[in-house]
């Protein structure tokens, strides 16, 4: 009978047997070595499907057998770092920006930016937002001078050079987007079951990114000409804040 520390070698060893083809892993028969390539290509289907569920709006920009044939060569490169399929693809964007017959299409990287924070935010944690009612007992002063968390779905993506909330809009209702319309930044967040998405201005988007790196709220919207109230009214109207935390 096998120990724990035994099994799990053999698991390990099946694992990497499953990644590159070279592994031969110990304690398995020689007759199901022979068929390792059949789980090998398993695996590999399972996780194009995975991110081809994903990357959405990738998709539609370049088609399915682009996509595939993309996915194929990540995912030939690149081990996945968890079980749960859900959680493959974070490093996908950077690698589309470094694939050769990518070049053409300088904005697809970005677009993937914005897919992976659209996927990530609806399976992000339940969390709870916090009672506006907390506001009231802080006062304006100590406001001012704390930081707040975002609940786990809010993610925001920024372009400096390509229009990707015009290409999510193109997608979500045919509008047509111009590539030369410049670059853009998009806010995104789930509502119970719903992704949501907003284009910023560039005023809230520095707000918003100076907010999520926890600097102080007067600090932070002093910065940018945003305009506070509005920005404010929003995250909390769509109960995206979950705490408020007063610096000692």
């Amino acid at each position: 009978m096998l120990t724990n520390q035994a099994y799990g070698a053999v698991l390990d060893g099946f694992a990497a047997s499953l990644l590159d083809d070279t592994v031969a892993a110990n304690g398995i028969a020689k007759e199901s070595r022979e068929r390792m390539s059949l789980y090998r290509n398993n695996v590999r289907l399972n996780r194009i499907a995975a991110l081809t569920d994903a990357f959405v709006n990738v998709v539609q920009l370049v088609g399915a057998d682009y996509f595939s044939a993309l996915a194929r060569a990540y995912v030939d490169c690149t081990p996945s770092s968890s079980p749960n399929l859900h959680d493959d693809g974070a490093t996908l964007p950077a690698f589309v920006r470094g694939f050769a017959p990518a070049a053409d299409l300088p904005y697809l990287g970005d677009v993937a930016d914005v897919d992976w924070l659209l996927h990530r935010a609806y399976f992000a944690a339940d969390a709870r937002a916090i009672d506006t009612s907390a506001l009231v007992e802080l006062g304006s002063e100590r406001f001012a001078a704390a930081s707040i968390r975002l609940m786990p779905s809010v993610g925001l993506a920024r372009s400096p050079a390509w229009p990707i909330a015009d290409i999510l809009r193109m997608h979500a209702d045919g509008t047509p987007a111009q590539l030369g319309a410049g670059g853009q930044s998009v806010l995104i967040w789930r509502e119970g079951f719903a992704v949501r998405w907003r284009a910023l201005a560039p005023a809230e988007a520095d707000a918003m990114a100076a907010l999520m790196t926890g600097k102080p709220m007067q600090e932070a919207l002093s910065q940018t000409e945003v305009d506070a109230n509005s920005l404010l009214a929003q995250l909390f109207g769509h109960r995206l804040v979950l705490a408020i935390e007063e610096h000692s």
